[in-house]
């Protein structure tokens, strides 16, 4: 090995520089960690000999994926040219000792192991007398070749088509561009200067700042934080609150000698069919307290209150972010401050209002062994959440869900004008949003155009979907707690409070709707309400069509007829599609019938809330079989 052409100056100048460089690309390694991992060391011993952690789509596509946001290519490219260039460099232009602490930093701070390895060979090969050429641009080029195939061995994205898989490779073409680019200039202004010290820790601070910059302005540390921490943590879309039977575990918590032997001890009773039916029964009650018995044996995927509690703390990292012990109180008062006012918070909010609305369906539990979750019905416990959605962010989509719950809250507390003012206030500008989703439909991605791999990132969490459902779900409230069924009367409207605050999915449920049936009298006007609800509990699919046509007729002129209507219209073609199978005279019947309800509704209610997903009903029905 060789002694560079910098060492000839004075020691503690050319030590001062190194050292200046050793801080600037320390804190390059730092940067690095805190955009592609959320912590500013990630360090895991995992990542030294798990060769599946030494794949860089990782960083590309998690977190802030460069799909989502193309600035990203730049920002890991001017990183990862720094790592390439910088100790190659030292080692030529000093010695190779002093290249060692770079390789180190990129081994322990950006937690990439394999890269620094492939440092560690550049490093070497570039001191090394054969590999001097004359031309020290030509060398640095020749000796870099580890990290180009370091790049290209683990830089592809792995599961996704092929122009993704082509642009995934773009921050490691950007960063090999950009480390010569640095090679370039540090060694051309050098020829010139005679290669003093302070060419490499400068043009490391300014390609780092340049790394920062863009990274603040065109993503920021506030969409690192919400990408990492809650848009890729929907509760809509978490495994564990999906269906999951509880069959086999309930199988396997029986059979297991040690639960039937401390099951003994608490008088369950030993015959297989008897002792299921108790421990349903039991389980039901336990998870009504949102827990599960001691003695059930719980699968992974049934542990669904371990997810929430993570899910509720990865929330709380976006929305109360803790100190980190390097800010100081004042800077870290006004880093909340900013986060407050961020576009995502909504989000945020959202879904952590939203996590705590999912509870178990005691009901479905028993009947089926299914462990089915709903979240369509206001809790109390998270009314605070909803509420400050509202209060703080009035204006985003995700406050129009809050303004639903709230009314219906308010309604339970016999506010029924209050309800009604927020009810029409959010349909008011819950058209005005889906106009504008619309009207962007028509343009959506135009600055992606040309590069269909890319896509915008979503801007709400409220998709087109989910707003039209809300919006039913507003004028239905609306309706049943409207003049029709609304009176002075302190007893008719104590059965309104109580009606709309039933939660279907409760086990009184059915209890409560008779003991409403049984205070009103035959002119109440939330008669018509309080026995389609009946009807919709008849599991027998036949009876229920009967018992709906029945209320309809009765009921014709009022809200709760034409829902009746409308739910026997659905129930008409779950019965043709059920049947679809059966003979062709049966199928014919089934889908004629369906048509023809469809088409009573929209003849009967042309201006009725239903009317257009009636109308999508009816335009997808076959014209024949």
């Amino acid at each position: 090995m060789a002694v560079g052409p910098t060492l000839h100056y004075s020691h503690k100048n050319v030590q001062r520089c190194w050292l200046l460089a050793v801080v600037a690309f320390g804190l390059v390694c730092l940067f690095f960690s805190e955009i592609v991992s959320g912590s500013l060391w990630s360090f895991s011993l995992k990542a030294v000999i798990s060769p599946r952690l030494w794949r860089l789509d990782r960083f590309s596509m998690a977190g802030v994926s460069i799909f989502e946001y193309p600035w990203q290519i730049l920002v890991l490219g001017l990183l990862m040219g720094i790592f390439a260039i910088v100790p190659v460099l030292t080692s030529q232009l000093l010695s190779f000792q002093y290249s060692l602490i770079f390789i180190l930093e990129v081994f322990f701070l950006a937690n990439l192991p394999a890269f620094a390895l492939c440092l560690l060979i550049s490093c070497i090969a570039v001191a090394c007398r054969p590999l001097r050429f004359r031309s020290r641009f030509a060398a640095i080029a020749l000796c870099a070749a580890p990290q180009l195939l370091y790049w290209g061995c683990y830089g592809g994205a792995r599961g996704v088509e092929p122009i993704k898989w082509g642009f995934s490779f773009a921050p490691w073409v950007c960063a090999w561009f950009i480390a010569l680019a640095i090679a370039g200039l540090v060694l051309g202004i050098g020829h010139f200067t005679r290669y003093k010290p302070g060419l490499v820790w400068m043009f490391t601070s300014v390609f780092f700042l340049l790394a920062v910059l863009t990274f603040e302005i065109r993503v920021g540390l506030d969409e690192l934080d919400y990408q990492l921490y809650v848009a890729k943590n929907n509760p809509e879309y978490v495994s564990e609150f999906h269906d999951h039977s509880i069959t086999e575990a309930l199988d396997k918590t029986i059979k297991d000698p040690t639960v039937r032997k401390y099951l003994t001890g608490f008088f369950y009773p030993d015959e297989s069919i008897p002792l299921r039916k108790e421990l349903k029964k039991e389980i039901q009650v336990q998870l009504s307290y949102d827990r599960w018995p001691s003695w059930f044996i719980v699968p992974d995927e049934l542990k669904y209150q371990i997810k929430r509690q993570w899910l509720d703390g990865q929330y709380d990292l976006f929305i109360n972010p803790p100190k980190p012990w390097w800010m100081p109180s004042l800077l870290y008062t006004e880093f909340q401050k900013s986060r407050y006012v961020s576009d995502r918070m909504p989000i945020a909010l959202y879904y952590k209002a939203l996590l705590n609305e999912y509870k178990p369906d005691i009901e479905l539990l028993e009947q089926k062994e299914l462990l089915h979750f709903y979240n369509d019905y206001p809790h109390r416990e998270s009314m605070l959440i909803w509420y400050r959605l509202y209060d703080d962010f009035p204006q985003s989509p995700e406050s129009l869900e809050a303004r639903w719950r709230i009314a219906r809250h308010y309604a339970g507390l016999d506010l029924f004008e209050q309800a009604d003012e927020l009810l029409a206030e959010a349909q008011n500008i819950l058209v005005e949003r889906l106009n504008l989703l619309k009207q962007k439909q028509a343009d959506e991605n135009r600055y992606f155009s040309q590069f269909s791999a890319f896509t915008k990132p979503a801007e709400s969490a409220m998709t087109e979907i989910k707003l039209v459902e809300l919006q039913r779900k507003l004028a239905q409230l609306r309706v049943l707690i409207g003049p029709e069924n609304r009176t002075q009367q302190a007893d008719s409207r104590k059965r309104l409070v109580e009606f709309v605050m039933l939660n279907q999915h409760s086990q009184d449920y059915s209890r409560r709707i008779n003991s409403l049936l049984e205070q009103m009298g035959e002119d109440d006007p939330l008669r018509d309400n309080v026995l389609l609800a009946q009807a919709k509990m008849i599991a027998d699919e036949q009876r229920r069509a009967e018992q709906l046509s029945k209320l309809h007729k009765e009921f014709q002129n009022t809200d709760g007829g034409m829902q009746a209507l409308y739910e026997l219209a659905l129930l008409k073609i779950v019965l043709w599609r059920k049947h679809s199978k059966t003979s062709l005279e049966q199928n014919k019947k089934y889908l004629a019938d369906a048509r023809a309800t469809l088409t009573s509704f929209i003849s009967l209610y042309p201006d009725s809330i239903y009317i257009e997903q009636v109308q999508n009903n009816l335009n997808g029905l076959p014209t024949a079989e």
